[in-house]
C-alpha cells in the first residue's frame, strides 16, 4: 500500500501584485512542516510537485534536500483571479468589490466557481474549462499513483487543486469540493492511500506543525 502525502503551499502573497510566491509566513510554515517531517522520520520514495513557484518555494523552506522534484503542471492551481475578473465582467457587481479583501474575494470566488462548474460562466477569456481542469486532476492522480514501487510520494499543490482530488476519490459533489477548497490550511497536509488502480482518503487538511502554542499564529488560509 503506498501513500501520498499532498501539501498545500505555504501562504502566498495575497492582496500583492505577484500572488506566485512565498510570504515570510509562508516560509515559516514550510519550515515547521520539514521539521515535523523529520521529526516523524518521514523519507519519500518520488517528490512531485506543480510548475508554480510557490509550490518549488515550499518544498525548499522544507529544508527537503532528498530527489529531485519532477513538475507536475496537472497539480497547478486553477486561474482563480481571472476566473473571477471573467465572472464579475459577466455579472458585474455595484458598487464595484475590494478584491483585496480576503473575505469579499473568498465570498465571491465561491460564486464564481460554482458558475464556472456548472457552465453558466461563458466567458471567451476563460483559462481553461471546467472539464479540462477535472481531465488535469484525473491525470494528476494516475501520474502519482502509477508507480508500485515508490511507497511514499511527497506532492505540493494548491488548495483547489487538493480539493479537487480529494473530490475524485470520495466522488463529491462540486459544491461540497468548494467548501473543502476554502477551508484548506496552508502547509496542511492530506494523505491518500493507493494500491493497484485503487485509492483512498486517510486524513485531510491536517496541520500537526502548527497545532501547538508557537505556531498557532502561523495557521492561514491564503
Amino acid at each position: 500500500m503506498g501513500e501520498i502525502y499532498l501539501v498545500r503551499h505555504g501562504q502566498a502573497s495575497f492582496g500583492t501584485d505577484d500572488y506566485d510566491r512565498l510570504s515570510a509566513t509562508g516560509v515559516e510554515q514550510a519550515r515547521r512542516l520539514g521539521n515535523w517531517f523529520r521529526m516523524r522520520g518521514l523519507t519519500f520514495d518520488r517528490v512531485v510537485i506543480g510548475s508554480l513557484l510557490r509550490h518549488r518555494q515550499t518544498l525548499e523552506a522544507t529544508g527537503y534536500t532528498g530527489l529531485e522534484p519532477e513538475i507536475l503542471p496537472g497539480l497547478n492551481e486553477y486561474h482563480f483571479h481571472a476566473l473571477v475578473e471573467c465572472h464579475l465582467e459577466q455579472c458585474p457587481v455595484e458598487p464595484p468589490l475590494d478584491l483585496k479583501d480576503a473575505r469579499v474575494f473568498y465570498r465571491q470566488l465561491r460564486l464564481t466557481l460554482g458558475a464556472w462548474a456548472d457552465g453558466t460562466l461563458r466567458h471567451p477569456r476563460l483559462p481553461e474549462s471546467w472539464s479540462d481542469f477535472e481531465s488535469r486532476i484525473r491525470a494528476s492522480l494516475r501520474a502519482m499513483a502509477g508507480q508500485p514501487d515508490a511507497q511514499r510520494v511527497l506532492a505540493i499543490s494548491s488548495g483547489g487543486a487538493i480539493s479537487a482530488l480529494v473530490r475524485e476519490v470520495l466522488g463529491l459533489t462540486v459544491e461540497q469540493m468548494i467548501t473543502m477548497n476554502l477551508q484548506m490550511v496552508n502547509t496542511g497536509v492530506t494523505r491518500l492511500m493507493f494500491k493497484g488502480d485503487k485509492v483512498r482518503l486517510q486524513s485531510w487538511n491536517a496541520q500537526p506543525h502548527l497545532e501547538r502554542p508557537d505556531a498557532e499564529h502561523l495557521i492561514s488560509y491564503t
